[in-house]
């Protein structure tokens, strides 16, 4: 199966902060639960998010890459948008054209190729933003870290708006 562009809709700040509002008022229990659901339904698309963890080295990445998968699921979800099921398939159809782009981005330092591949502009930025951003404890990500999370919550989000239905 060949990698085909998504010409779906493109998720609002709107419906990211809706999201993010509704995921971070969950309680621990709650967050879990919906995590499990959201886990069920694209069950390669989590095991291939927290693959990246594991080939990192970085236990911290599998910690927020989760989070993030729940932030950005629910993200389409509140849009109204219903993703079908990933597969492996789409996710290796997916993994050529995605590295193209990093290489884009490492040669040249530009980002045109991801934001074209990906086609979500809002959940990019926010996950930039997200990223750059100190946590409530003041905390910031190391460098190394900031990387593969953007990496990884990047090839997400790019297989999400390819999965996205009319």
């Amino acid at each position: 199966m060949a990698y085909k562009e998504s010409n779906m809709s493109i998720i609002t700040i709107e419906y990211i902060e809706k999201a993010l509002n509704k995921v971070d008022g969950l309680s621990e229990d709650a967050l879990d639960k919906l995590i499990e659901m959201y886990a069920l339904k694209q069950e390669a698309l989590l095991n291939y998010v927290m693959l990246a963890g594991i080939e990192y080295e970085n236990e911290d990445l599998n910690v927020f890459s989760i989070y993030y998968f729940a932030v950005v699921l629910e993200a389409f979800q509140q849009q109204g948008i219903d993703l079908k099921e990933i597969t492996e398939e789409d996710i290796d159809a997916f993994q050529d054209p995605f590295l193209l782009t990093l290489d884009a981005i490492n040669k040249e330092e530009d980002y045109t190729p991801l934001h074209e591949l990906v086609n979500q502009p809002s959940l990019l930025q926010f996950m930039v933003n997200e990223i750059d951003s100190e946590d409530e404890d003041g905390e910031v990500l190391d460098e190394e870290t900031k990387t593969q999370l953007f990496i990884v919550t990047s090839s997400m989000i790019g297989l999400m708006n390819v999965a996205a239905q009319k």
